[in-house]
Formats: structure tokens, C-alpha cells, sequence
């Protein structure tokens, strides 16, 4: 397992965690892509009606999410895979993670707000955020302690492949 590593991406909707995570997992080896919204969506009534909320709706299962990517992670790790897991985890999932496997790089993509408002739009209507639901995950990213040891990179001018050259050049400088 000592080979192996785990790889956080997060960041605000329209960030491009999902699309990077991807193109990553395929460019390393033997590595596997965990992609958060997978598993919250396994998890149906952990979802609930929030009018107060941008976008509508909130979810209630950070917890049992966190833990379920850890305990995926630990595994592929056991069977000498490297994971990303990429996604907008609360801060109590991303505790649970490192409850059962610890993350060895953590990155956070940032780009501009009106950046990620565009791609947002770009998205198949029932996977769009909205523009209050960004601007609100754009400030918590911003401004949050819990993000003070992830590296920030600024993707607002970068394509999929320079973050992603980014990210490696990141990891291999740090191993």
C-alpha cells in the first residue's frame, strides 16, 4: 500500500472537479476515480426540500457519505490502486475519510465564480446548480479554515489539461 496514494479534489460546482478527476485517473496508473456525487445519490433519502438552501434541496448524510468513500478507498488501496475521490464533500464527510484512509495530496479548484457560473449553464439543465447555489459554494471554499491545507489552484483561465498537468506536477513535487 505504501506505492499507493489518495488524491482529493474538491471545490464549488462548475470547478471541474468531476471532468478532471477523471482525465487524472486515466493518465496514472492502476488508479480508480471516486466520484463523491456517485455515492450521495446511492444514499436517496439522505436528500430533503430546503427552500432556504440555493437550489432547493439539502443533504443530511455527510457522514454515512464520508465514511463510504473511506472504506471504498481503503479497499482499492488494499488491491494496490491510487484513488482520487472528487466531489463537493461537507466537512464532516471529509473527516469520516480520513477517520478510515489518510488523503496524501489535497486540492482545491477555484476558479472565478463567473467561471463556474458559465460552465454551470453548460450543463444538462437537471445537473445545473444555479448561480446562487456557486456563488455560496464559491464563498465557503473561499473563506473556510478547513481548506487551509488543500493547494489552490486557480483553473478560471486553465483547460482540463493544464489543471491536470498542474495536479501532477503538484504531486510529484511533494513525493
Amino acid at each position: 500500500m505504501n506505492d499507493t496514494f489518495v488524491l482529493a479534489i474538491t471545490g464549488p460546482a462548475g470547478a471541474g472537479k468531476s471532468t478532471i478527476g477523471e482525465k487524472l485517473a486515466k493518465r496514472l496508473e492502476k488508479c480508480v476515480n471516486i466520484d463523491a456525487d456517485h455515492i450521495k445519490h446511492m444514499i436517496v433519502s439522505g436528500f430533503y426540500i430546503d427552500e432556504n438552501y440555493p437550489g432547493g434541496w439539502g443533504f443530511s448524510e455527510w457522514d454515512l457519505a464520508g465514511e463510504s468513500i473511506g472504506l471504498l478507498a481503503q479497499n482499492f488501496r488494499k488491491h494496490g490502486f491510487s484513488v482520487i475521490i472528487n466531489g463537493y464533500i461537507d466537512t464532516s464527510g471529509w473527516e469520516n475519510i480520513e477517520k478510515i484512509t489518510s488523503i496524501t495530496y489535497k486540492v482545491l479548484l477555484l476558479p472565478h465564480s463567473d467561471t463556474a457560473i458559465v460552465r454551470d449553464a453548460g450543463r444538462n439543465e437537471d445537473m445545473q446548480q444555479g448561480e446562487a447555489s456557486i456563488r455560496r459554494h464559491h464563498e465557503h471554499f473561499s473563506t473556510s479554515e478547513f481548506f487551509n491545507d488543500f493547494t489552490k489552484i486557480d483553473s478560471t483561465a486553465h483547460s482540463v489539461d493544464e489543471t491536470v498537468q498542474e495536479i501532477l506536477d503538484i504531486m510529484k513535487e511533494r513525493s
